[in-house]
């Protein structure tokens, strides 16, 4: 018995050598299914393996995404400490990527033309209408306190850190600039 086993080990190594093949113009054997690309599990999903049976699992603490700058500033501290790396560029590059930014998240409440909750789809159904940015109030603001509310949110307006990338948030507060230039002549 012990003389057949060496040989049939020697023989499966073999074939399992095939199968791992260098050779990427060959298609590759998946032995055991599932193994080379395991099925996902949607943030929504119920997972019995999981705590709380979620999909969805809290990052470790004190972790980051790569790439991630922390945001802690307060409206006052960025009032007096941020400056528009962009201010008063109001080049077609700049303007179509704050655009893009605005009419996707911002123009839902705000208006596709900064004037408030009159003509914008879900800011008419809402309770508290949520403000036009062509008024004095928002005027007066400077650039970064623009930017932190749409980093911070504010009111019952939530944070769109996540929704809008950090590098695009100055086009976009220099979008809304150019509909108060072009609204408040």
């Amino acid at each position: 018995m012990k003389s057949l086993m060496l040989p049939i080990l020697s023989l499966l190594v073999a074939v399992n050598m095939s199968a791992c093949s260098w050779d990427k113009s060959k298609p590759n054997v998946e032995v055991i299914q599932d193994m080379m690309e395991s099925p996902a599990i949607k943030a929504q999903e119920y997972d019995e393996s999981s705590p709380g049976h979620s999909g969805m699992r809290l990052p470790p603490e004190n972790t980051a995404p790569v790439g991630f700058t922390p945001y802690k500033m307060t409206f006052d501290q960025a009032q007096k400490e941020l400056k528009n790396p962009l201010a008063g560029d109001m080049s077609k590059d700049v303007l179509m990527t704050g655009q893009k930014f605005y009419v996707t998240n911002c123009a839902v409440c705000h208006g596709t033309n900064g004037e408030g909750s009159a003509n914008s789809s879900v800011g008419q159904l809402m309770a508290l209408k949520p403000p036009s940015m062509l008024t004095e109030k928002i005027r007066g603001w400077n650039d970064a306190q623009i930017y932190h509310t749409i980093t911070m949110g504010q009111g019952l307006m939530g944070p769109y850190a996540s929704h809008i990338p950090q590098k695009y948030r100055w086009q976009v507060v220099n979008y809304i600039r150019f509909l108060q230039s072009e609204n408040g002549k």
